[in-house]
């Protein structure tokens, strides 16, 4: 497959999270994962490494996969 390219105008206060399927499925599958996630990675601030690894690592029942994630804020 074609490598794409994809240009975002972002404001601040705006997150880009890419991730594989280990953390995308639960993300699109178990709302209140995504709601535990969206609270923990909506400060003011970007989470440092520890609380942003502790985030990606909750456990949902169901979705036992490895996860990749990488994430940038808009500061």
């Amino acid at each position: 497959a074609p490598f794409l390219f994809q240009v975002l105008a972002t404001r601040p206060g705006d997150a880009l999270l890419l991730c594989s399927a280990g953390l995308a499925e639960p993300l699109t599958e178990e709302p209140e994962f995504a709601d535990r996630l969206a609270a923990q990675w909506s400060g003011a601030e970007p989470p440092g490494l520890v609380a942003f690894l502790a985030a990606a690592q909750l456990r949902v029942k169901g979705h036992a996969r490895d996860r990749t994630a990488v994430a940038v804020w808009e500061t």
